[in-house]
């Protein structure tokens, strides 16, 4: 298997964990009746860390899983939604953005934001009216408190992307055959 293959697996295996920690444990974390969406913090952190291809593939996969989550949506709204907003994500990331610390949570909490509200938008052309039925107000807020959160998530979730595709430096040695830091095999 090649390296690539496996950084794939690795990649599929972190959306994969990232769906079940959002079906079952953050679903319950909420702030003010707001629960994390680490579907669309995964969006943009693999649009952060792998650019605009990985965003969208990596986007609409994990929002197709959200769908298949979501019983009040139409099915493909989150997966078109994270594929923008990966695509989006990634090609500032290339293109436009330099380096620097702040840049991953600072993308987040627009990026979110925009995600967010994207969402409600598509899904009131589509007629979806429950998710406008909060009020200008209420969309401010949830808004506000879900890039927050994706904010503060996506720095771990950042790291994560980057150590899943580039694997382990350990690893990459001992399969060469040679010992790692500590010197063992």
């Amino acid at each position: 298997m090649t390296e690539r293959t496996k950084a794939r697996l690795r990649v599929a295996a972190l959306v994969v964990a990232a769906f079940l920690v959002q079906a079952t444990v953050a679903s319950d974390l909420r702030v003010d009746h707001v629960a994390p969406d680490l579907m669309l913090v995964v969006a943009i952190c693999a649009g952060l860390t792998g650019g605009a291809r990985q965003g969208v593939l990596i986007g609409f996969s994990a929002g197709l899983l959200a769908d298949l989550y979501l019983t009040d949506t139409p099915v493909g709204l989150s997966a078109l939604i994270l594929c923008m907003v990966g695509y989006a994500v990634g090609t500032l990331r290339e293109n436009v953005l330099p380096e620097g610390w702040l840049l991953t949570p600072v993308l987040a909490l627009v990026a979110s934001g925009a995600g967010i509200v994207a969402f409600v938008a598509i899904g009131d052309i589509v007629g979806q009216t429950q998710l406008v039925a909060m009020g200008r107000s209420g969309l401010i807020r949830t808004t506000v408190i879900e890039a927050v959160w994706s904010a503060v998530l996506a720095v771990p979730v950042a790291w994560l992307f980057a150590r899943a595709e580039r694997g382990s430096a350990g690893a990459a040695a001992l399969d060469r055959g040679r010992p790692d830091r500590l010197g063992m095999r």
